[in-house]
């Protein structure tokens, strides 16, 4: 990977001048007109024309971004499409303004329903800020958000910008793309961002495990959203043969999965799969009739032939169905991908062994205490770990992940053997640490490396980071290490800003320069893998 690093010397510094610091006459017709359109660009896509928002970020480095927000990349998925695979967007005529967020999808964001352990703690610890994102949802949520910088650079290809596509994550039942203002990332390393909602949870990935509901209607969307990227990215100066697909947590996953789908071909050319891959235990649904028969009985309509099923549940309320509270096996999900031998053809351990996905330029890592929550919710975490809520927890973890196998007491021991820091075995902070890289490594690091050595296998260009640093903040006690989710911010470059309401941290110097080393790792990967 080729590492630039730049200084402030090489920025261009934006001055922007009021007219109301400049004397003289009032601004003519013509003249308004043209502040106008460059304060409102607009572009022509295939479907019809945007006008979008230029936008100033308070940073003198960070020139101003276009941005296109609440754009249409699907028909709305209700009725009789609700369940179906998404269908491309009808034109509009005139002008379409693209000033604005669109609807959310569906979610219920109330705390048992919330897979705590496997979500970023700056999402379970601001529950309040983030409701305020997905207040408006709707089933007509099927759009995009697409950042573009404006500022020239001479090292662009044909004069088109790579463009980096983020799939957001919240363990495929919460979240939306309008909460990532891919602004930054987008001025800072000169790609063109594009964020984007799909279909989650029941709405997303019901599936009957066989042709009366199919399931993955969620990575359908990410697919569809892929298409209409690649088909109108052009109109915003971005190169549709130099798409890099990103996510964290799920949307990892599904940026691993995706690239293991025949449907991603030609779709995009590198993978940034950020804590979290196809082989996660949380990946894929194993059990999708199980929990679709489970649903059907909470709202009514549970008849044996699953055509009859699933066109009930079309004509429930959206409402009612994200509503039912379901009981996953702990460290597993209800509604999620599955292996439909179509969208996801086989097991993607089998997928991966095959050398499915060898076209792709993939980097991929994990931060240090990804497994930071599980540990969390033990009563004396804050002073560390005794011995017996030690080999509660192993015992625990054991048994809700392999069931209760023959040999079962010697899986748990040699564990407990593994994970126990013999120099310093009574030290219950010491055990603490263990317990987190227990899960850390089971939960993360373990199948990302996994699928970093089956990738490797086949020549393919392969990356591996790992992050060790988060911010200073009271959302976390002082004993965590990197945890779930805290490379988002550095990512998105949030520290060249300061503090916002999701990401409320006390940045330093410190972080703003990590931050300017991860955004330009990432998109020079994005540039030239």
């Amino acid at each position: 990977m080729r590492i630039v690093f730049q200084n402030s010397h090489g920025f261009n510094l934006g001055l922007h001048v009021s007219s109301s610091q400049v004397g003289g006459p009032s601004l003519s017709t013509s003249c308004l007109a043209a502040a106008q359109a460059q304060q409102h660009p607009i572009v022509t896509t295939n479907y019809g024309k945007l006008r979008g928002l230029k936008t100033a970020l308070p940073n003198e480095i960070l020139g101003p971004v276009e941005q296109y927000l609440g754009i249409p990349y699907a028909l709305p998925p209700t009725g009789e499409r609700r369940f179906q695979p998404p269908e491309p967007p009808m034109s509009w005529p005139g002008i379409r303004n693209a000033t604005q967020f669109a609807a959310v999808c569906p979610q219920f964001l109330e705390d048992r329903f919330l897979l705590n352990d496997m979500l970023p703690v700056w999402f379970t610890a601001n529950l309040d800020t983030v409701v305020t994102y997905v207040q408006d949802q709707s089933e007509d949520c099927l759009y995009l958000n697409i950042y573009v910088p404006t500022e020239d650079d001479i090292h662009d290809e044909n004069g088109l910008r790579p463009v980096m596509v983020y799939i957001h994550g919240g363990s495929y039942m919460e979240g939306t793309g309008n909460m990532i203002d891919g602004s930054i990332l987008a001025s800072y390393g000169n790609v063109i961002v594009v964020t984007l909602n799909y279909r989650l949870g029941v709405l997303g990935f019901l599936s009957t495990g066989d042709q009366a509901a199919k399931g993955n209607y969620g990575l359908l969307d990410q697919i569809q959203a892929l298409r209409w990227i690649k088909e109108n990215i052009q109109a915003f100066k971005g190169d549709p043969k130099r798409v890099t697909i990103f996510g964290s947590g799920a949307g990892a996953s599904c940026v691993s999965l995706l690239t293991l789908s025949h449907y991603s071909e030609d779709l995009f050319q590198k993978a940034i799969i950020q804590s979290g891959t196809a082989l996660s235990s949380w990946a894929v649904n194993y059990q999708p009739a199980k929990y679709t028969r489970m649903l059907a009985e909470k709202v009514g309509c549970n008849m044996l032939d699953t055509i009859d099923l699933v066109e009930c549940l079309q004509k429930k309320n959206h409402k009612e169905l994200i509503e039912q509270y379901i009981t996953q096996a702990k460290y597993h999900i209800a509604f999620g991908p599955v292996i439909d031998g179509d969208v996801i053809p086989d097991d993607p351990q089998i997928l991966m062994e095959q050398g499915e996905f060898l076209n792709y330029d993939i980097m991929l890592g994990v931060n240090q205490g990804e497994g930071f929550k599980f540990v969390d919710g033990i009563v004396d975490s804050e002073d560390g770990v005794s011995a017996n809520d030690f080999d509660f927890a192993v015992s625990d973890f054991v048994d809700h992940l392999y069931g209760y196998p023959e040999g079962k007491d010697t899986l748990r021991e040699t564990i407990k053997f593994m994970y126990t820091d013999w120099a310093d075995k009574e030290n219950p902070e010491t055990r603490r640490k263990t317990l987190v890289a227990l899960f850390t490594d089971h939960q993360w690091v373990a199948p990302a490396v996994a699928t970093a050595d089956l990738h490797a296998q086949y020549g393919s260009p392969t990356y591996f980071y790992a992050f060790y640093h988060h911010c200073q903040s009271e959302m976390k006690p002082s004993w965590a290490d990197s945890a779930h989710g805290d490379e988002v911010p550095y990512v998105f470059g949030i520290p060249m800003i300061g503090p916002t309401d999701l990401f409320n941290c006390n940045f330093s110097k410190n972080d703003v320069m990590l931050s300017a080393v991860v955004m330009t790792y990432w998109t020079n990967f994005a540039k030239t893998g």
